[in-house]
């Protein structure tokens, strides 16, 4: 029965990887995303000890040390890496990218969120706005312009018709562990992450940035994953086998 588990415990963590390997593949074109990866673990190992001290009809000893095992196999946690992506040129005055660690701050119903997606544009009222129509937040609040083409200096700083209008707030957040997806391409600090403001900013005006998900890598992994499934599937009906010939056939004897 251990083989059993062992396989099923297999299926269930390339299950999980695959979906993971899916979600990467399908933001390869949202503007800063950060793939993730699944961290696995195995159980606990277990010290196998013969007890028998003699073979039947024999005296060979057979009692002493057999080895170690592993229980099985586990998803432990799935963490995003926080490498930056590829700038794209757009040349749209409202696009801005970040290189260096940190995120823009937008306002949403549900509290302050984080975001790497400079894909801004302005409100009804002049406000600038993520593609979700959060607020994006300035030093002093919420951005808000007279004009859709602004200037943007790497500094954050913004100018309209030469004249200082505000600037951008960028935020680096610590521990990275404590940043989760919360969907959308945004970024939800828990527990002890705080927000810091960043003062020697790297903003992009007129860019964007890629996701930083390699295409190659990921359909390598994809490959690797669906053949280590399929094996441990096989291992499992093998195992099912088995225990129906096991089940059927020695309740005739």
């Amino acid at each position: 029965m251990r083989g059993l588990y062992n396989a099923a415990g297999s299926m269930l963590v390339n299950q999980a990887r695959l979906e993971n390997i899916s979600n990467n593949l399908a933001n390869l074109n949202t503007n800063g995303y950060k793939r993730s990866e699944v961290i696995n673990r195995s159980f606990p190992e277990i010290y196998l000890y013969r007890l028998e001290k003699t073979a039947p009809h024999t005296n060979t000893a057979l009692y002493g040390p057999v080895g170690v095992a592993a229980e099985n196999v586990a998803v432990e946690e799935t963490v995003v890496i926080h490498l930056p992506g590829a700038l794209r040129e757009t040349g749209r005055e409202l696009d801005l990218a970040l290189q260096e660690p940190g995120f823009f701050m937008v306002q949403t119903p549900e509290g302050m969120r984080y975001t790497r997606d400079g894909h801004f544009h302005l409100s009804g009222d002049g406000t600038l706005v993520n593609p979700r129509g959060f607020p994006v937040w300035g030093e002093d609040g919420p951005v808000t312009l007279q004009t859709d083409r602004p200037v943007i200096d790497r500094r954050g700083n913004i100018y309209e018709d030469g004249e200082l209008a505000g600037r951008l707030q960028v935020v680096d957040l610590a521990p990275e562990e404590l940043i989760w997806k919360e969907g959308y391409n945004l970024y939800e600090a828990v527990g002890d992450a705080q927000p810091v403001a960043i003062q020697q900013l790297s903003v992009f005006q007129g860019y964007l940035e890629e996701a930083n998900t390699d295409l190659g890598r990921q359909m390598t992994d994809m490959i690797k994953v669906r053949r280590s499934y399929e094996a441990a599937q096989k291992v499992s009906q093998v195992y099912d086998r088995l225990l129906s010939r096991a089940a059927n056939e020695l309740a005739q004897l």
